[in-house]
C-alpha cells in the first residue's frame, strides 16, 4: 500500500478507471478502499463526489476494481434524501456507481428533453449568480446548449476552459441523476461560442505541427490536452497523407504526437 494513490470522482466506476489510468495497470488489477462513498445529486445536501484509495492489488486476492463495496451502497443509500431535487422522485434510490450506459441515441432526443436539459444548465448558472440567456438544440450527435453572458462569459469559462469544462460535468450529472438506470443524451455547453473557437485553434495547431514535422523530420508535440482535444487533433492529422499521431503520457491529460508515417512507433489513438 505504499504506492497507493488517492482519487476522486463523480462515481465509483469513474474514480475505479481514473486510478487505474493513473497507475497504468487494468482495473481488475486494482485494490480498492473506499474512503468516501460520496453523494449523489439527489440527495439532501448535494453532490458530493467519490474519495477511494488504491494501489495494485496482491495476484492472489479478489479483484476489487471489477466490484461495487457494498459497504459504499449501504452508506451512499442512506444518504439520500426523501425528496430528489426538483424534477426527481420521493423515496429515490441511490446512484447506481459503475460505468454508464452509452449516450442516448440521438433519434430518441425528445423536445422535452432538450428543455429538461436547458432548464438544468439555466439553473446552475442562475445559482452561480450570473444572469444569462441560455438555449439548447438538438444536434447531430446529442443536445447543445449555449450560453450568452456578456462581460461575464471569461468566468463561466475559466482558465483554458476549465470552468466550462466542469459546468458541462455538472449539467450530465444532474440529468444523468434524473433517470440513473437510463442513457442520457450526449451533452455540450458551450459560452459565448468558445468551443467553436478552441476546436478551430486545435486544427490550426495540429495543421502547423503538421508542417513543422514535414519541414524537419522530427516529432512534434502538443501541449496536455483532454481526450476530447486530443481526439480533434487526431482527426486532423488522419486528413493528411504521410503522417500519423499518438497519445503519450500519463493521466487524464496527454500529448498528442505528430510524426511522419514511416516513423510510426507504439503509441495509443484516442
Amino acid at each position: 500500500m505504499s504506492d497507493s494513490i488517492q482519487v476522486e470522482a463523480a462515481s465509483y466506476g469513474d474514480a475505479v478507471h481514473q486510478a487505474a489510468d493513473r497507475l497504468g495497470i487494468s482495473p481488475k488489477d486494482l485494490a480498492i478502499e473506499v474512503i468516501d462513498p460520496g453523494r449523489s445529486a439527489n440527495s439532501l445536501g448535494g453532490f458530493r463526489p467519490v474519495k477511494v484509495r488504491a494501489w495494485r492489488r496482491d495476484p492472489t486476492s479478489s479483484p476489487d476494481g471489477a466490484r461495487i463495496p457494498a459497504s459504499a451502497v449501504r452508506r451512499q443509500a442512506s444518504a439520500v434524501g426523501a425528496e430528489a431535487h426538483r424534477g426527481g422522485r420521493r423515496g429515490a434510490p441511490a446512484e447506481t456507481y459503475g460505468p454508464p450506459p452509452p449516450p442516448l441515441d440521438p433519434e430518441k432526443i425528445t423536445p422535452e428533453l432538450v428543455e429538461a436539459v436547458r432548464s438544468i444548465s439555466a439553473g446552475i448558472v442562475e445559482q452561480m449568480g450570473f444572469p444569462s440567456t441560455v438555449s439548447a438544440e438538438k444536434t447531430r450527435d446529442g443536445i447543445r446548449v449555449a450560453i450568452q453572458a456578456g462581460e461575464q462569459d471569461q468566468f463561466l469559462i475559466g482558465r483554458d476552459g476549465e470552468t466550462l469544462a466542469a459546468l458541462q460535468h455538472l449539467v450530465a450529472r444532474m440529468l444523468r441523476a434524473r433517470a440513473p438506470e437510463e442513457a442520457i443524451p450526449r451533452v455540450e455547453v458551450d459560452v459565448a461560442g468558445y468551443r467553436d473557437r478552441r476546436v478551430e485553434s486545435l486544427r490550426e495547431l495540429a495543421r502547423d505541427l503538421i508542417g513543422e514535422v514535414g519541414q524537419t523530420g522530427a516529432e512534434a508535440s502538443t501541449e496536455p490536452l483532454s481526450a476530447i482535444e486530443r481526439r480533434i487533433v487526431h482527426l486532423e492529422v488522419a486528413e493528411v497523407d504521410g503522417f500519423t499521431s499518438a497519445s503519450v503520457g500519463d493521466g487524464l491529460f496527454k500529448r498528442v504526437i505528430i510524426r511522419r508515417e514511416e516513423e510510426k512507433r507504439a503509441g495509443s489513438r484516442e
